[in-house]
């Protein structure tokens, strides 16, 4: 029985690793976390961590070991524990043909869309105007006037995993669900929990009809700066932008005019163009503006959940069935 080499870029629980090995005896696993951390400042950690990159058949990936296809010619997968792949294609995973690249979109998708979801509600709730008055200890009612979310028109850009819970929970609020997806050519109606479903061209005149717009496109060549001046223009002055895809979907200076200017009425950013926001940018000043740290995805037991969906595809690629959530280099998703 051959063995099957499995390498680990980034070590995760015990309780983790003894679920990898539990699939079969077959495996054994080659953590190469701290040689790959070490590796460009030490020529002996990066000779053990060549040594262990040679024999692997599979990588389970946290961080991206540099000159993967050269260094590992016996590759056949790599299972990347985040969703998001536009960094990896930068640092040369997809460089090599002899493989495949997975990713984890799915886990923690509604995390996110929950997220979003956070950010329409403290907008619509006038959340800043109450944690203010429980600041200063200020007990009155007729101060602020809150809104709701059940009418108003959501936009969700990119109907992924992450669109398609946003879509749900905005059906949940008795929202108008509008949304893009890269492959309608043309308007269709009632396409699960979305009422219209628009085509990528007709961004603007969605981007128009909606109240609450939720960003949640992959980067890719197609889609960096997808929103800027003209797109800010089409939109209402009373509607409010949300980014929990990736910083650079947006022209960042054109929306910060769009604010200071007031062509939309307010932002819930988790993602920046510049990661960490600089303190310097004017987003952090802005009470229009809801800011979190590129935390959406973030839930408890969010690199379990990574685990256990490495494990389902593990057990598919042993079997020989076709692996989920395979990354297609040229769509960059």
């Amino acid at each position: 029985m051959s063995t099957l080499n499995i390498g680990l870029s980034s070590r995760p629980s015990q309780e983790s690793l003894d679920l990898i090995q539990s699939v079969s005896p077959r495996i054994r696993i080659l953590d190469m976390s701290e040689y790959l951390a070490q590796e460009a400042a030490s020529p002996e950690a990066k000779a053990k961590a060549d040594k262990m990159l040679a024999q692997i058949e599979i990588l389970f990936l946290g961080r991206t070991p540099s000159n993967v296809a050269k260094r590992a010619p016996k590759l056949k997968w790599v299972q990347w524990l985040g969703t998001g792949v536009d960094h990896l294609a930068r640092g040369g995973l997809f460089e090599g043909n002899s493989y495949q690249v997975t990713n984890v979109v799915g886990t923690n998708a509604l995390a996110i869309a929950e997220h979003a979801c956070m950010f329409m509600l403290m907008w619509a709730k006038k959340a800043p105007g109450w944690l203010e008055q429980q600041r200063t200890a200020d007990y009155r009612r007729d101060t602020v006037r809150a809104d709701f979310l059940e009418g108003r028109t959501l936009g969700v850009l990119g109907l992924g995993g992450i669109g398609m819970e946003t879509a749900r929970l905005g059906k949940a609020f008795r929202m108008r669900v509008l949304a893009t997806r890269r492959s309608a050519t043309a308007i269709q109606y009632n396409v699960g929990d979305v009422d219209e479903l628009w085509p990528p061209a007709r961004l603007r005149e969605l981007l128009a009809a909606c109240d609450y717009v939720v960003n949640a496109l992959p980067l890719t060549k197609e889609t960096e700066h997808i929103i800027g001046e003209a797109e800010f223009r089409a939109m209402k002055p009373t509607s409010f932008y949300v980014n929990v895809g990736r910083g650079k979907l947006v022209d960042e200076a054109a929306m910060v005019r769009a604010l200071q200017q007031k062509q939309i009425a307010g932002a819930g950013l988790d993602v920046f163009e510049t990661e960490p926001l600089p303190k310097e940018s004017p987003l952090w000043a802005m009470q229009n503006v809801f800011i979190t740290p590129h935390v959406s995805g973030d839930i408890i037991d969010n690199r379990e959940r990574a685990v256990r969906f490495f494990v389902e595809n593990l057990k598919r690629y042993m079997a020989g069935q076709p692996l989920k959530n395979v990354i297609d280099p040229d769509k960059g998703y």
